[in-house]
């Protein structure tokens, strides 16, 4: 069984930081909102086409390895389309 990785805040107390693990796409508004706010640049938009052939964006995971587990981008989201786990030691 494996452990869950614990961090220390600059005080030392113990965090448990929460990686991004995906994005739900049916509800995610494409705002951008948590695009702009993670200084890791995690995150992207991506473009498509809807079915009434509307140009429409959605969040992406671009780059999961520089995320950090700071959670700002789920705590940002108006949709809570944002889900985190716990990396494994």
């Amino acid at each position: 069984m494996s452990e869950v990785l614990i961090s220390k805040t600059f005080g030392g107390f113990p965090w448990t930081p929460l990686y991004v693990e995906a994005i739900d796409a049916s509800q995610c508004l494409g705002c951008g909102q948590c695009v702009e706010l993670c200084v890791q640049h995690c995150l992207s938009l991506e473009s498509f086409t809807d079915d009434e052939g509307k140009e429409r964006f959605i969040a992406q995971i671009a780059n999961k390895s520089q995320c950090i587990g700071c959670q700002a981008c789920g705590r940002i989201c108006a949709r809570h389309a944002y889900i985190f786990k716990a990396k494994t030691a």
